[in-house]
């Protein structure tokens, strides 16, 4: 956790980082919040395609009921919840995801970028274990 208090203490940029961690989710949650950030947890582990994991980002957002369950209301419910506080989402089970269909998380990760430009809220955290290979190598590791 120290290495991430770290980061947090010293400003994470917004934008989208490859993390390595192996620390417990409701751990980072906790950690995050002491050191005063939003924490989102948006965990695919289990979701297989684009219906599954926009259902896993209303829930994980906790976006209005009138949700689209599409990538533009994606992108437009994001910005609309966006408060400019900083805001960490680790996000779990991408590559099992990405396993699945490549296209909805090359898509979500360009609305994820997109909103850390435009909101500075966002900094989501691709979670990975220590011994995964780089394969998401346009993004920088933290």
């Amino acid at each position: 956790m120290t290495d991430l208090r770290a980061l947090l203490d010293a400003g994470l940029r917004p934008g989208v980082y490859r993390w390595r961690s192996a620390l417990d989710a409701a751990q980072i949650g906790r950690g995050v919040r002491t050191a005063g950030w939003g924490f989102v947890l948006l965990d695919t582990t289990r979701v297989l395609d684009k219906a599954g994991f926009l259902d896993v980002c209303a829930t994980a957002f906790d976006l209005p009921r009138w949700f689209g369950r599409n990538w533009d209301a994606l992108a437009d419910s994001l910005s609309d919840r966006s408060t400019g506080e900083p805001e960490i989402v680790l996000w779990d089970g991408w590559r099992q995801l990405l396993d699945h269909d490549h296209d909805t998380v090359d898509v979500a990760l360009q609305i994820f970028a997109e909103d850390a430009t435009e909101s500075g809220q966002l900094r989501v955290l691709l979670r990975e274990a220590e011994d995964v290979p780089d394969l998401v190598s346009d993004l920088p590791i933290v």
